[in-house]
């Protein structure tokens, strides 16, 4: 008995697991595609999002955005620094809950003015009713510091 299992399979929710892994996926997507609308209706209205290493090795956070219209605020000022971001060797890791994925990746992004600046990554990112609650961003603040000419210490 032969039955097409593809047109089955896709009636089918997907794992929490996998739907998170795509939604995750789908947030880096709409960032390296600087896409704002996208990123809106992917933010929970009391999303955070924090960067905790800070220029100085203290350990208060370098930034920390609170409410939806702070994040996407944070979001775009990325989108308009970078004239392109790309991450690669991503790696995504879901929890068993399906509430949290770890994203490790290196960015590869390009400044207005054409100059190279490559970042090491890690994400957490916490989602709630298919919405994006909570990111924390770890890139390396000295690499960050230098290229911008940023005051290390």
């Amino acid at each position: 008995m032969t039955e097409n299992t593809s047109v089955v399979d896709s009636a089918l929710p997907k794992p929490p697991v996998r739907a998170t892994e795509e939604r995750t996926r789908a947030f880096l997507a709409a960032l390296e595609g600087k896409d704002l609308a996208e990123l809106d209706a992917t933010l929970h209205t009391e999303a955070t999002l924090t960067i905790p290493l800070s220029l100085t090795g203290d350990p208060e956070p370098f930034g920390r955005f609170e409410g939806k219209e702070q994040v996407l605020g944070y979001l775009r000022g990325v989108t308009e620094m970078m004239a392109t971001i790309a991450f690669t060797e991503l790696r995504i890791s879901v929890t068993a809950d399906a509430a949290t994925a770890f994203v490790q990746a290196r960015g590869n992004f390009t400044t207005p003015d054409d100059r190279l600046y490559p970042n090491i990554y890690v994400l957490r990112a916490d989602w709630s009713e298919g919405k994006l609650i909570a990111v924390e961003e770890y890139a390396n603040p000295v690499t960050f510091a230098k290229h911008f000419g940023l005051p290390i210490g």
